[in-house]
């Protein structure tokens, strides 16, 4: 039976590894990889801003300085596919820890498996490449730390602290592990199940100092402090309450830890399902903390299936369990197989972590100095341009005022109130992604602000200033954003040039045909050629064209004789036009068949191709209905 439990550890750790085999698209990674350049250029921390324009001399309370190098090291070996597949080790490390702590806690191998895929599953959104993926081993670790000292190996708790002083180089979340001792000797005291009290007091300090054994030192505790009140400082989605809704895995897995905790508590285990009720508030109230959670609580649900399969009177038929572990195995492997087939392995830069092409577009016409962005893109910003260019801000929330916060999340749309706080840093261009959703993408005023970018995943203004003229005027787009809560953002042509526009009236009418073409909107852009025209600005050529399609766009309606008037316009500046000519014919069909049919045989005598002008001629000899007046050749 031995190579069975195996063989099902393996086709777990299997299906956790390709789950975790996908390109890097986390923003927060940037920030690491550049402070780890940064402590190996210079050999320190620096514990300051140094990447923002906005506050390049806030403290900033690094607690990731390890993490930081590793990153850094594995970027300069193998680039971004490197830290993925270091990723993945930290990962599949901490699921065969967690899986190893529920065996030796007493679980039987389906159990114990089970729980570890719905807790790796739990903690999906958090499996990135951030530090807190240590905080994973190390809860992990130390769960397989006291189920062994359980099991008469107490000489290990003695382990416990040099364990905490390596997590703590890595990442806050150390904080962990003294709360987890605490509530376990809580818990075993009530179980009358500790009996060297000085030993694991003794550890217990050890690990409390350990924890704040690292560069940082003190700056962990109010760091630590400074999450408590983010709430109410900024809007971010991993600092939200935990909902059935968004985290549906969660509240199933709560409920398996709440039904083994009670079974647990009777039998007097208390000291396993305290540290897991302690924990579980923390990680209602805020979702980051679900990951942790959820590593924390496998071994107890493990515990709780256990129990209850034991229980159950189907559990005296199963005379196979060596063909549930095998079928078991092979089950999950199916399923690794199934959910990775078809989909290539991609392990390096995501393409779409970023707007890379308005990135290169705003570095290459001057605009990276001053400019806004969003803190997901702030950090690739200053991955890519520091010591060139800062940023206005980036993830690392704690490098930057709880009163800069609150002004970005409490300004309101209105363009005015926003340029105000912009002005505040001196800030004279904005790249704003995801504009369809980013409710900042209509706060930007056309007076103000001249629009040169466009595209799905970004927008790129600037500030009307005699620097960004020669920008402004061969970049513009006429065309005003705006945004509102209920449908997203849009945009709305500006037929006149706003009166700051560095651009001659005839090129703005040129853009915004242009602009409104690429907007698939051909009736708008058709009136600002028609505007053009108005203005003097069109060739005779153009202008024969654009009165073409404004005949078209009439005997589409059923206008024909305003048809008719635009075809003879169009035909006294081009006489030979195929099409007008074929157009004109159809539209004077109902009311001069014989001229009708004199302009489409000149249109068939200069393009014998034409099927649509062939018919017509037919119909018009065969005197057929005139209904056929409303076709149109184009």
């Amino acid at each position: 039976m031995r190579w069975l439990p195996r063989l099902l550890l393996a086709a777990v750790l299997g299906w956790v590894l390709q789950r975790t085999l996908s390109p890097m698209a986390e923003h927060d990674l940037f920030f690491h990889l550049k402070l780890g350049d940064v402590i190996l250029a210079h050999h320190k921390i620096p514990f300051r801003n140094l990447f923002s324009f906005t506050y390049p001399d806030a403290p900033d309370l690094d607690m990731s300085w390890a993490f930081q190098v590793l990153v850094a090291l594995l970027y300069r070996v193998g680039g971004f596919a490197a830290i993925v597949l270091g990723k993945a080790a930290l990962i599949v490390a901490a699921a065969a820890l967690v899986y190893q702590a529920a065996r030796r806690g007493g679980a039987g191998p389906l159990s114990a498996a089970l729980a570890t895929l719905v807790a790796v599953a739990a903690a999906e959104p958090r499996l990135c490449e951030r530090p807190h993926l240590v905080t994973f081993v190390g809860i992990s670790a130390l769960l397989l730390l006291l189920a062994e000292v359980e099991r008469g190996r107490r000489h290990l708790l003695w382990l416990a602290p040099p364990l905490v002083l390596v997590w703590a180089q890595f990442h806050a979340g150390v904080f962990f592990a003294p709360l987890i001792l605490l509530c376990y000797g809580a818990g075993a005291l009530a179980d009358h199940a500790l009996p060297d009290r000085s030993r694991f007091v003794a550890v217990l300090v050890g690990c409390a100092a350990c924890a704040i054994a690292t560069p940082a030192g003190l700056r962990l505790l109010p760091y630590l402090g400074w999450h408590t009140g983010l709430s109410a400082t900024r809007t971010v989605d991993e600092f939200r309450h935990a909902d059935g809704w968004n985290d549906p895995l969660f509240f199933v897995l709560l409920a398996a830890a709440l039904a083994s905790a009670f079974a647990l508590v009777r039998a007097r285990r208390l000291r396993h399902a305290l540290p897991v009720l302690v924990v579980a508030p923390l990680a209602w109230r805020s979702v980051r903390f679900v990951a942790e959670w959820s590593f924390l609580a496998a071994p107890l649900v493990a515990a709780g299936l256990h129990e209850l399969a034991r229980a159950l009177p189907v559990r005296a038929h199963l005379r196979r369990p060596r063909a549930a572990l095998a079928a078991a195995a092979l089950a999950l492997a199916g399923l690794t197989a199934l959910e990775r087939a078809g989909r290539p392995l991609q392990i390096g830069l995501a393409d779409d972590v970023v707007p890379f092409a308005a990135i290169e577009f705003a570095t290459r016409t001057g605009l990276r100095e001053r400019m806004y962005s969003d803190f997901d893109v702030g950090c690739y910003l200053l991955w890519e341009g520091y010591p060139r260019y800062r940023v206005f801000q980036d993830a690392r929330l704690p490098a930057y005022p709880d009163a800069f916060h609150r002004a970005l999340d409490q300004t309101p749309l209105e363009p005015a109130a926003w340029d105000a706080l912009l002005r505040r840093y001196d800030v004279d261009a904005a790249l704003i992604a995801y504009p369809g959703v980013n409710i900042r993408a209509g706060s930007f005023d056309p007076d103000e602000w001249a629009l040169l970018w466009r595209t799905r995943d970004a927008l790129v203004f600037a500030r009307r200033t005699p620097a960004h003229e020669s920008v402004i005027a061969e970049h513009e787009i006429p065309l005003r954003v705006r945004f509102a809560y209920d449908r997203g953002s849009w945009v709305e042509p500006l037929a006149l040039a706003p009166a700051r526009a560095p651009i001659a009236r005839c090129e703005w009418d040129r853009r915004l045909a242009a602009a409104l073409y690429a907007e698939a909107d051909p009736d708008r852009a058709l009136d600002a050629r028609a505007q053009a025209l108005a203005h003097g600005c069109l060739s005779p050529n153009e202008e024969a064209d654009l009165r073409f399609h404004l005949g078209a766009r009439l005997q589409a309606r059923g206008q024909l004789r305003g048809a008719l008037s635009e075809y003879d316009r169009a035909l006294a500046l081009r006489p030979d036009d195929v099409f007008t000519l074929a157009n004109r014919g159809f539209a004077r069909l109902p009311f001069d068949p014989a001229a009708a049919r004199a302009d489409l045989e000149r249109a068939l005598a200069l393009d014998p191709s034409r099927a649509d002008v062939r018919e017509g001629l037919r119909r018009v000899r065969s005197a057929s209905h005139p209904a056929a007046a409303d076709r149109s050749s184009r």
